[in-house]
């Protein structure tokens, strides 16, 4: 901290973490059908270069106010070059490799290349899964191929990747960078992402003082920023524009960029409902939802704000946009703050006194500038504090209008100080261009009010249910008809790539997913898979997989005999001119595992519909594989 300044700049504690859009996914190597595949212990391990901690403490003393205690590593770990690939019984293949940083107190691994195919998933976790991150899938991607993960507890981090067989190689991860957390003052104890690490004299937003601000701490979110040299926190809000068009616009702090060097806003990280479910402290940290990535549209030293625009909220946030008033006459008879001290959970405070206009210039020391005169609020809180960690947070009127944000302060002691908030008034119009104010992208139909009110974008009551249909031995399947039955009922057909899409299913109800295809029997089927069927049943040389065994099933028995020879034999001399019992192709859910491979009817064939019950969200990966009835050697054309 600043000891000499009269100024102590609230900035941030200093280390990442990582939560985008994820699936309710186990890692492969915790479900009970891998469980003796997949190694859950001694994973082959990445050491990184030995961290330098005296090096990152001179670096840190030589640059004050940056608060940072985790510091990067660089790493060259692919899918190609560390790990190991574990091949399952029914083509689908697991890479697992373990990282690890001698001594670090957390790592948060920062990745140049991470793209995951549709029925992938990706997860990073501590050895002892306290903290599991994940399932990512396809969609959690970022356009830029950029990802960021953790913090993860500890010096080690497991990863694990399940690749489906029909997007064998597609998957493309490369981790550049993983930092390595050195500083036990930032990451005390056992809590993983400065969970808990507040002071006690700060109040949990779900207290009784919280009680009448319950939509609008939905839009305030713990900001994970990262730098060239580190990673920290901050605070925010989503706020709403004259439009009322649920653009992600974001306000924060001007300082917050300065922390450390080079921000790399694309991997800059916004987690909304972290926070207790009541007052008090949880044991078990909450989980948040979290957007990945933004640019920023506009800041302003003198008034120390900056308005970022978020990447896409998905449409079940359940986040609200709040208000703001630039009233530069009407003194607030009292304010409210909600913020993320120390990125700990979302915590709100009171001043109940009249706020002040503070007369004087504020100097913030080397590197943060001197605001002006007049440019801020002075404000000392009656109820709550706040923190390194809580700079950006939203200052609120008693209307509940955003009145400006957390620059800093001087403190009295721990938990009582004096703080200065950048005032909006003064953000709206008094920059030089659009790039210094707000007024251009708050208000982009030049209405000119005074105040705009807060407002809450709908829970989306429609999700979309998709995926890909691909033959058994990968290669995808168009004009495969797929059918959605249960709360909805629909009809679809795939895409040249084997790809379907239902949009605007009901939230909420219980839908069956099954593929169809039916037609053009003889297709793949030769006297050559009359030979292997006979082997088969011969036991001279049997079907290396269970897909081909059960198409060798030609009249739907649930077991391969004499009989199956003889009806496919029928077929190809035009005797009869389709399958008696069985359709031309047969579909099963992609996932699908057999309890015996070289047995797939034993116990009865696994169900082959997808079921999903109480839609909540997009399910993006409801696939299947398809199996050509007849065709024991994939000839056909799917």
């Amino acid at each position: 901290m600043l000891n000499r300044l009269i100024i102590l700049l609230l900035c941030l504690t200093v280390l990442p973490s990582g939560a985008q859009v994820t699936q309710d996914i186990r890692p492969a190597s915790q479900q009970n059908e891998y469980a003796s595949l997949l190694p859950s212990t001694n994973f082959l391990v990445a050491d990184l270069p030995v961290f330098n901690a005296n090096q990152a403490w001179q670096e840190d003393s030589n640059a004050p106010g940056q608060n940072r205690f985790a510091a990067p590593i660089s790493t060259d770990i692919s899918l190609e070059n560390a790990g190991k690939w574990t091949m399952l019984p029914n083509g689908d293949r697991v890479w697992q490799c373990e990282i690890k940083s001698t001594n670090a107190l957390a790592l948060v691994l920062i990745f140049d290349q991470f793209l995951l195919p549709n029925g992938a998933s990706f997860h990073a976790f501590s050895p002892d899964l306290s903290t599991v991150k994940g399932a990512y899938i396809h969609e959690s991607c970022l356009p830029s191929g950029q990802f960021l993960i953790g913090p993860i507890k500890g010096d080690k981090v497991r990863l694990e990747l399940y690749e489906p067989s029909y997007r064998k190689g597609q998957t493309v991860i490369h981790l550049n960078r993983v930092d390595h957390a050195y500083d036990s003052q930032g990451l005390r104890g056992d809590a993983p992402e400065n969970f808990g690490e507040s002071l006690n004299c700060n109040i949990n937003v779900n207290c009784a003082l919280g009680n009448n601000w319950q939509s609008e701490k939905r839009g305030v979110a713990r900001i994970l920023m990262v730098f060239s040299n580190g990673t920290g926190w901050c605070t925010g809000t989503l706020i709403a524009n004259t439009a009322n068009n649920f653009e992600p616009y974001f306000l924060t702090a001007h300082h917050c960029q300065l922390i450390g060097n080079n921000p790399d806003f694309s991997v800059w990280r916004f987690d909304f409902d972290y926070e207790g479910a009541g007052c008090s402290n949880p044991g078990i940290e909450p989980q948040p939802r979290s957007v990945l990535g933004c640019t920023q549209v506009s800041y302003r030293l003198q008034t120390d704000f900056m308005l970022l625009k978020l990447n896409p909220i998905p449409g079940n946030y359940n986040v609200y946009f709040n208000g703001w008033t630039r009233d530069s006459v009407t003194l607030p008879p009292s304010a409210t703050h909600i913020h993320h001290p120390s990125g700990d959970i979302k915590k709100i405070s009171l001043d109940e006194q009249a706020l002040v206009i503070h007369p004087n210039s504020l100097n913030w020391g080397t590197g943060f500038g001197t605001t002006p005169p007049n440019s801020h609020w002075k404000s000392t809180f009656d109820q709550g504090t706040y923190q390194p960690g809580s700079s950006g947070g939203p200052l609120f009127d008693p209307q509940k209008r955003i009145i400006g944000q957390l620059h800093g302060g001087s403190p009295i002691n721990n938990c009582v100080s004096t703080s200065y908030y950048g005032r909006f008034n003064q953000s709206w119009a008094y920059g030089a261009n659009t790039g210094e104010r707000l007024k251009e992208w708050l208000d982009p139909g030049n209405q000119n009010p005074l105040s705009q009110s807060g407002y809450v974008r709908p829970i989306s009551q429609f999700y979309k249910i998709s995926g890909t249909v691909y033959s058994h031995w990968d290669v995808p399947m168009p004009n495969v008809q797929v059918q959605l039955s249960g709360g909805a009922t629909a009809t679809t057909t795939t895409d040249p790539l084997g790809n379907y899409t239902f949009e605007n299913v009901p939230v909420g109800g219980n839908y069956t997913v099954e593929a169809q295809r039916d037609g053009d029997d003889i297709n793949g089927v030769t006297t050559f898979d009359l030979v292997l069927i006979s082997k088969h049943v011969l036991m001279i040389d049997v079907l290396p997989s269970p897909w081909r065994i059960i198409a060798a099933d030609i009249n739907k028995s649930n077991s391969v005999t004499t009989f199956d020879i003889v009806e496919g034999r029928r077929l190809i001399l035009g005797i009869t001119p389709a399958f008696a019992s069985n359709p031309s192709w047969r579909f099963w859910p992609a996932s699908t595992v057999f309890s015996d491979p070289a047995e797939p009817f034993l116990n009865g064939l696994p169900v082959n519909t997808i079921l999903i019950t109480n839609l909540q969200s997009d399910q993006l990966n409801i696939n299947f594989k398809g199996v050509k009835v007849g065709d024991t050697n994939s000839s056909a054309t799917p």
